[in-house]
């Protein structure tokens, strides 16, 4: 799977820390509610999610591409 094609929300918010206020961005994937990605930024936000994703799937992704075992229309039945 080409990871430029996966879904993802980005969300930011402000949080006070008392003697601060910093932004922080939350990158959500939505193939896998599990894998989330936070920063400083929405570029560093997303990277981490990319790495938690790749760390989870350990290169799996990409070979999903190339097998032939994936979704297959036919294997279905209308009842």
């Amino acid at each position: 799977m080409d990871l430029s094609a996966i879904p993802y929300l980005l969300i930011s918010r402000e949080l006070d820390f008392g003697f601060s206020t910093e932004r922080v961005y939350l990158c959500l994937c939505l193939l896998d509610h599990l894998v989330l990605g936070v920063g400083l930024s929405r570029d560093e936000a997303m990277r981490h999610m990319v790495t938690e994703l790749e760390a989870k799937y350990d290169g799996r992704l990409e070979q999903a591409d190339d097998d032939d075992e994936g979704f297959e229309l036919d294997a279905f039945r209308r009842n």
